[in-house]
């Protein structure tokens, strides 16, 4: 097979893959779509700074645009807080709420149950060179979107 060929599949694959990791996600998830419930984990991650908007979308990978809607439905729903910031009167801080912390934590298990489902059948260093692959292609993607 041609490399262009073989980049091709690549693309397509990532690309149905990403929604078939969207279905699993939200059978795990009936309260919250799968991108909600890693937008959750992802904050839960971060420094315990101040934590604007701007900031999750940069360590989302995505646009302040996606984040601030996403964030609406979440506040609705009671798992975040959306506040202007007491340093930045322009900015929007996001606090998670105990709603949050609770959920994370009751369904910790079965995401870890399902997800070592999931990659069962990778060997550690399969598994170990997938996510090499994934972040070296992330890194590319950064280069020519200039993010660097």
């Amino acid at each position: 097979m041609r490399r262009a060929d073989t980049e091709e599949f690549v693309i397509g694959a990532i690309s149905l893959l990403a929604n078939r990791l969207n279905r699993f996600g939200e059978a795990l998830h009936p309260d919250i779509t799968s991108k909600q419930w890693s937008l959750l984990t992802m904050i839960s991650r971060m420094d315990d700074n101040e934590k604007r908007v701007r900031d999750i979308a940069d360590y989302m990978g995505s646009s302040r645009q996606n984040i601030k809607k996403m964030l609406s439905s979440l506040e609705a729903k009671g798992f975040v807080t959306c506040e202007q910031s007491e340093k930045d009167g322009r900015a929007l801080t996001v606090e998670l709420t105990d709603k949050t912390y609770r959920y994370l934590q009751e369904n910790e298990s079965e995401v870890a149950g399902q997800t070592e489902d999931l990659f069962g059948p990778l060997s550690n260093a399969e598994l170990n060179n997938l996510a090499f692959s994934l972040q070296k292609l992330s890194d590319s993607l950064d280069k020519i979107e200039g993010i660097e």
